[in-house]
C-alpha cells in the first residue's frame, strides 16, 4: 500500500518558496549574472497549483508534487563546478552547500557496447547527491535546524553528508536489512540513524508521521530532488556532443533516476535541443518488481528480499509518473535475477574496472539482455548510469576468473627478491 496523503497532507514541510514564485538566483548561488526565473509546483493527478507562500509534502489528493521551471536558454557555464554548469535551468544551488556533484565521467565499455556514466563517483558514492544539494540548499535557506529522511541507504547517506556541510542535524530512518556499510556511512556524517523493523514503506511511513515537526528532506516527495537528477540527462546530451542517445537503461526503485532522466530529456526536447526522446528502460530485481508488475498488468503483490536492496521499494509513490515516462519514451521494464546481478557486479569489476553495488549492476545486466534479445542494435548509442559505489556492498564471494599456470605462485619471496619473471 502506498503512503497516501489523504484528506490533508502532513503538516510539516511547509515552505515559503512554494508555488509560482519569482526567485533571484543571485541571492542563492555564485552565478555571475542575476537570473530571474519562475518555478511552479503542481499536482500531476488533480492539477492543483500551489501558488501561495507554502508548499505541503503532497497534494491533498495523495499525489507527490511536481515542479516546472520556466527556462528558455540553457546557458552552460563551463567554468562552474559539476551540475552548477546548468544553473540557468535549476532551482537555487548554494555553492557553500555544493561539493561539486555532477559532471561525472562517461566511458565506453571495453566491448565497444554501451557508455557507462559513472554516477558512483559522486561525493557520497551515489547519484542521489544531485538532488540532495538542492533539497539542502532550500533547508539551509529556510533556517531549518533539523531535517528527516527515510532511505534504503544511498539517499540517507547523501542527505546526511549535505546536512553536515550545512550544520543541520539530520535523522535518517532505514529498514534493518540495509548494508552495514551504508549504516556506518550515515553515522559517520553525524546523522542520527533510526533502524526500524520492516521494509522501506515502514521507514517512509515513520518519516512522514514525524514531518510535522521538522523539514522532510525526502528524495521521493520533494520535487526539487528531481530537478537535480534531471541534470544526468543534460550531461549525457552534452557529453555525447549535444545529441540524445537511442536508449538509457536505469535501475528503478522509487524512480528518482528514471524520472530525472526523463524530465531532463523532455525539457531538452521541448526546447528543440534534441529531435526525439531516448527509449528509457527501467530495471528491477526479480524478487521486488512492482513497476514490472504494473507495467505488465500481472497484479503481482508479493515481494521478497533481493540482493539489490537499494531499489527494493514495494509501492513507490510516483508509480504513475514512472509508468507515464516509460510509455512516452517507448521504453520497457525488465527484471534481473539475483545470481545475474552478482555475476554482473563481478564482470564489471573484472572486465571494465568498475566497482558498483548490486542495485547499480541491474542496469548493465539488463542492457546485455536487451542486446541479446535484439531490442538494442549494434549501431545504437546506449547509456547506462552506474548509480552507486560497490564499496557500499562488496560481493561476498571471490569472482571466478580463468587462472594462468603461474597464478597463485608468489612473484617475490619474503625478502622482496624476484623469484619468477
Amino acid at each position: 500500500m502506498a503512503i497516501v496523503v489523504s484528506s490533508s497532507p502532513p503538516k510539516g514541510f511547509f515552505l515559503p518558496v512554494a508555488g509560482s514564485v519569482i526567485l533571484k538566483k543571485k541571492e542563492w548561488t555564485c552565478i555571475h549574472q542575476e537570473v530571474i526565473f519562475l518555478i511552479t509546483f503542481f499536482c500531476p493527478r488533480c492539477g492543483s497549483i500551489f501558488d501561495g507562500t507554502v508548499r505541503p509534502v503532497g497534494c491533498s489528493c495523495g499525489a507527490p508534487l511536481k515542479s516546472s521551471i520556466d527556462w528558455t536558454d540553457l546557458d552552460i557555464d563551463q567554468s562552474a563546478p559539476g551540475m552548477a554548469r546548468y544553473a540557468s535551468a535549476l532551482p537555487p544551488l548554494d555553492p557553500a552547500v555544493s561539493m561539486g556533484e555532477g559532471w561525472t565521467p562517461i566511458v565506453r565499455s571495453t566491448t565497444g557496447g554501451p557508455f557507462y556514466k559513472l554516477e558512483y563517483l559522486s561525493p557520497s558514492g551515489s547519484f542521489k547527491d544531485r538532488g540532495s544539494v538542492l533539497v539542502m540548499t532550500e533547508a539551509k535557506a529556510l533556517g531549518c535546524g533539523s531535517v528527516i529522511q527515510d532511505s534504503s541507504g544511498n539517499a540517507g547517506a547523501s542527505i546526511a553528508a549535505y546536512a553536515a556541510r550545512c550544520g543541520i542535524k539530520a535523522t535518517v530512518i532505514v529498514p534493518r536489512d540495509i548494508t552495514e556499510a551504508k549504516k556506518r556511512q550515515i553515522e559517520l556524517y553525524g546523522a542520527v540513524l533510526e533502524v526500524v523493523e520492516g521494509d522501506r514503506k515502514t521507514a517512509a511511513s515513520l518519516a512522514l508521521s514525524l514531518s510535522d515537526s521538522t523539514y522532510y528532506a525526502s528524495h521521493v516527495w520533494n520535487p526539487l530532488f528531481l530537478e537535480g537528477t534531471k541534470t544526468v540527462a543534460f550531461e549525457i546530451w552534452e557529453q555525447l556532443h549535444f545529441r540524445a542517445p537511442d536508449a538509457v537503461v536505469v535501475p528503478a526503485g522509487n524512480g528518482t533516476m528514471l524520472l530525472g532522466v526523463f524530465k531532463g530529456f523532455k525539457e531538452l526536447l521541448q526546447r528543440v535541443r534534441i529531435k526525439r526522446l531516448p527509449r528509457i528502460y527501467a530495471v528491477q530485481g526479480s524478487h521486488c518488481a512492482p513497476l514490472h508488475a504494473q507495467w505488465n498488468e500481472t497484479g503481482e503483490k508479493v515481494f521478497g528480499g533481493t540482493l539489490a536492496e537499494g531499489i527494493a521499494v514495494t509501492d513507490p509513490p510516483r508509480m504513475k509518473e514512472m509508468l507515464d515516462a516509460l510509455r512516452v519514451s517507448r521504453g520497457d521494464v525488465l527484471v534481473v535475477e539475483d545470481e545475474t546481478i552478482l555475476l554482473e557486479q563481478e564482470r564489471l569489476a573484472l572486465e571494465e574496472g568498475l566497482l558498483v553495488e548490486p542495485s547499480a549492476a541491474v542496469a548493465p545486466a539488463a542492457e546485455r539482455m536487451l542486446r541479446g534479445a535484439g531490442m538494442i542494435s549494434s549501431g545504437e548509442t546506449v547509456v547506462v548510469p552506474l548509480t552507486g559505489s560497490g564499496l557500499k556492498k562488496i560481493p561476498s564471494r571471490r569472482p571466478k576468473k580463468q587462472a594462468s599456470p603461474d597464478e597463485g605462485r608468489p612473484l617475490f619471496d619474503n625478502l622482496g627478491r624476484k623469484i619468477r619473471g
